[in-house]
């Protein structure tokens, strides 16, 4: 599927409407909008709109949109993988010229799919119609030093990037800011409450020491004529707009994307979900190729996980404020099947978690580790259930039943994904850490039926 740009120019206090045009599989041709939204408080905070460092930014938001365009119900080959052939309109298309297939790379492990990038120039140049001072008596710019930011990490709304900011936090000196850069899709709006919730408590504990800019960024659910579609919903590519924001926005030369390993090895439960059906969304090869493409590109930043050899159970023990992160850490988010309260058959009124998906479960394994475990924070009662059903746990439990080698750990790892081998040891005696806090959790938490169908006395 082709899918070409055009970007027209900003009308007053919004930013270029940016249209995804392609031709529908019946044949007729459609532009569907992707739109940055209240982006004002961006352009508060950074003008920049010709630098590579923009061009960057304005590519990986491209790619969010593409990716949630083409439904993969109906644009893949397999049931998944789909062909997709972008123009990315660039401003310095020089520099950019010759790297199409280092993006490729990046964007097919990414996503999973076959990607095709072509590089054009950007024409554009009016990106933004600010509204002037006098028409913003409720609402001033804040006046960022930037001189004085001596730290920029994602900020999700997510436990990890809590975590990560709070070690931050308890290390800046005296008179100086960390950067939090966040996003969320506002046609998808949790992630933009936990934020808000986090960062109130954060400023109460951490006063005058932290600086925010969220970016609102979504594909319109209807096309240029009017009628409703159906997005992909994946999501797979938002860590890569989410760190092409951060590297647009952060004055200084690192970006800290704190996540658990776990997470981002995201080692396959079964053999079916090897390669593209396995998340990879911070996948050390993932950050390595972009770390390579900034740095080809002549982009100064060094990204950052701190806690890609950790598991989320000692990120949380190892937090350096405990009695802060203990007062709070419920308000973060961890579910990957968020909204759905229709499937919370155990606790209905629960808003935010699931309780049955991977994300959650590694969450109350953590959490349990920590003696932090309340099973009335999800929808689901994981540790309570009489069946297996069809989703997640029959494969969960059949991995936690495995005796697997550090060994074998590392022979699964290269085939899921490319890890370095200076490296794979210690990926592989992490994720059989991690094992290990999903098995106590249901080793303390069980009931009967769980405890025999996992062996557990």
């Amino acid at each position: 599927m082709r899918v070409t740009v055009l970007i027209n120019d900003s009308e007053y206090r919004k930013f270029s409407d940016i249209k995804l045009c392609y031709t529908k599989y019946d044949g007729t041709e459609k532009q569907v909008s992707l739109l940055f939204s209240d982006y004002e408080r961006v352009f508060d905070y950074i003008t920049d709109h010709t630098s590579i460092k923009f061009d960057f930014f304005l590519i990986s938001a491209i790619i969010y949109g593409v990716d949630n365009l083409l439904s993969r119900n109906i644009y893949s080959n397999d049931g998944w993988t789909r062909d997709i052939e972008v123009e990315l309109p660039v401003n310095n298309l020089h520099n950019w010229q010759g790297n199409e297939d280092r993006l490729v790379e990046i964007l097919n492990f990414l996503t999973g799919d076959n990607w095709t990038v072509t590089f054009v120039q950007n024409t554009q140049e009016n990106y933004y119609s600010p509204r002037p001072l006098s028409r913003r008596s409720k609402n001033l710019p804040i006046n960022y030093n930037k001189n004085l930011i001596k730290s920029v990490s994602l900020f999700s709304g997510g436990l990890d990037s809590l975590i990560g900011i709070i070690n931050e936090l308890q290390i800046l000196e005296d008179g100086k800011k960390i950067l939090l850069v966040s996003h969320f899709d506002n046609k998808s709006k949790g992630p933009n409450s936990d934020q808000l919730k986090l960062l109130t408590h954060l400023n109460r504990e951490y006063r005058d020491k932290i600086y925010w800019v969220q970016s609102k960024l979504a594909l319109s659910r209807k096309d240029n004529d009017g009628i409703k579609f159906n997005v992909e919903k994946n999501y797979r590519s938002r860590s890569l707009f989410f760190i092409g924001l951060g590297c647009y926005l952060s004055p200084i030369n690192k970006l800290i994307i704190p996540e658990n390993g776990t997470i981002s090895i995201n080692y396959p439960l079964t053999p079916s979900r090897v390669s593209s059906l396995s998340t990879r969304t911070t996948h050390p090869f993932i950050l390595k190729k972009i770390q390579e493409l900034l740095d080809v590109m002549g982009i100064d930043m060094i990204i950052s996980n701190p806690y890609t050899f950790k598991t989320k159970g000692e990120m949380i023990l190892e937090c350096s404020n405990q009695i802060f992160l203990r007062e709070i850490y419920m308000d973060s988010v961890s579910c990957g099947k968020r909204g759905r309260r229709q499937h919370h058959l155990d606790n209905p009124d629960e808003n935010h978690h699931c309780g049955r998906c991977m994300p959650c479960i590694y969450r109350r394994a953590a959490l349990n580790k920590a003696n932090l475990d309340d099973e009335r924070q999800y929808g689901n009662f994981i540790t309570k259930v009489l069946s297996l059903g069809n989703n997640d746990l029959p494969a969960l439990f059949n991995y936690l039943k495995k005796d697997i080698s550090v060994e074998k750990m590392e022979r699964d790892l290269i085939v899921n994904g490319n890890i370095d081998n200076l490296t794979l040891n210690n990926y592989a005696q992490m994720v059989l850490r991690s094992k290990d806090e999903v098995l106590s959790l249901f080793r303390d938490k069980g009931n009967t039926f769980v405890k025999t169908k996992l062996n557990l006395r």
